[in-house]
Order: C-alpha cells, then structure tokens, then sequence
C-alpha cells in the first residue's frame, strides 16, 4: 500500500486535525491489501484505540468504520494523541523499503 508513507507523513505533526486521523483509519480498515479477513482488524482495533465490537460488527467492514468514527470522536484530548502515536508505530512498521538491499548480498 503505497499511501501507508502519505499517511506517516502526515500523522508526524504533533496535533494532527482528528479528521485527517478518522481518514487514514478509516482506509486502513477498508484496505483489503493490509486486512485481508475482517477478524484480521481486530487486533489492529485494541492497539489502536483500545477497544472491542461484537462479532456482527466485525462482519461488516463499514460497520467497523461508523463504529471507529464514533470512537475516536469522542476520545479526550489525552487518549486521542496516544492513538495517534500508536497509529504512527503501526504504519511505520508496516512501511517496507524493497528497494534497500543488504550489501552482504553478493558475498553470499
């Protein structure tokens, strides 16, 4: 996904607009490159912003997204830049660089 770099970007701000967040989680959660099954944005779901839905929400991609928006609107200022630093770890760890090769390479 080539926008994960976009988004890192953008979430390097100290403050960032909630609603540049609400985006960027909400393409991550319908992006079937990085969730390929709706169980597979479960655990994404409780390190980001901490929480659970049931299983009939889990069913529907866009239910988990309504129900996200409405979580993160109404986090206090205080929760709300801790999921923003938690976003920030998750698609900087998801970035790959295929370009970088190992130097040791042509030795092996």
């Amino acid at each position: 996904m080539n926008e994960l770099i976009i988004y890192k970007n953008e979430l390097k701000n100290s403050n960032p607009a909630r609603y540049k967040v609400i985006g960027i989680i909400s393409r991550l959660i319908l992006s079937t490159e990085l969730f390929r099954k709706n169980e597979d944005i479960v655990d994404f779901l409780k390190y980001i912003i901490e929480t659970e839905f049931k299983e009939y929400v889990i069913a529907s991609r866009t239910l988990i997204v309504a129900r996200t928006v409405r979580v993160i609107d109404e986090l206090s200022e205080n929760e709300y830049l801790n999921c923003k630093r938690k976003l920030y770890k998750y698609i900087d760890s998801r970035i790959t660089q295929p370009n970088k090769k190992n130097t040791f390479d042509g030795w092996l």
